[in-house]
């Protein structure tokens, strides 16, 4: 079990690694390079804080803050809401794993048994609870690039986002996705980790308990026979 709990706080941490990499990047749609016969002569990134965009096949990205476009247009297409999702998405997701790694035997933040196995339980508490955060984020973007986003249209401080433009998904939304599936798996290695120390806990104190008047036996004591000399 102690391998298995190690490759899972493993799993966990690309987990975590997957979603602050959701959080930050600016691919969570891209646009069609061939929308309908029509090829597009630029290459256009959305993601939770930045819209970038460049000419075809050449440069880099030039990227700039959806903060220009005010809170409404924003909680409009649902941007603020994967925002949340994902940033709780990310917390859970780090409390998980610093309580995966308190549940191990290679540190001594839970020295008891019983202690590793709270560790353990909470760990897989707060990774189900990422695995579901960022699984919501990342499918009601899915559902919303794929369904409403050629209608997207917003614009503010110089920068505006046309309508037409036909997005699709981009790298995050398959990360979070990974990222999820992950997570959930870990829950499940750290909440069998739990059930199990606390069996070898069980286990632990019915051999103490059957041990003693064994070892009252051997010294020969018995309570209802004195002899004096």
């Amino acid at each position: 079990m102690g391998f298995v709990r190690t490759l899972g706080i493993f799993l966990g941490f690309c987990a975590t690694i997957l979603s602050f990499y959701c959080l930050i990047t600016p691919f969570w749609a891209t646009n069609v390079s061939n929308n309908n016969g029509i090829q597009t002569t630029n290459q256009k990134a959305l993601g939770l804080w930045k819209y970038c965009e460049k000419p075809q096949n050449a440069g880099n990205y030039q990227c700039q803050s959806l903060s220009q476009f005010g809170i409404a247009q924003l909680a409009q297409y649902g941007i603020v809401g994967f925002r949340v999702l994902v940033i709780l998405g990310c917390i859970f997701g780090t409390g998980g794993f610093f309580a995966g790694v308190a549940s191990s035997d290679s540190v001594n933040i839970a020295s008891t048994k019983k202690d590793k196995g709270r560790a353990a339980g909470g760990a897989a508490g707060m990774f189900s609870l990422a695995g579901v955060l960022i699984l919501a984020a990342t499918s009601w973007a899915a559902n919303s690039i794929i369904k409403r986003w050629k209608q997207l249209q917003m614009g503010g401080g110089g920068m505006s986002i046309n309508a037409g433009t036909q997005w699709t998904l981009g790298a995050a939304i398959y990360a979070g996705w990974i990222a999820a599936a992950i997570y959930i798996g870990v829950a499940i290695i750290m909440f069998m980790g739990c059930c199990q120390s606390s069996g070898d806990d069980e286990d632990e104190y019915e051999d103490d308990y059957r041990g003693a008047p064994a070892a009252y036996a051997e010294s020969g004591y018995s309570q209802g026979r004195k002899e004096f000399v």
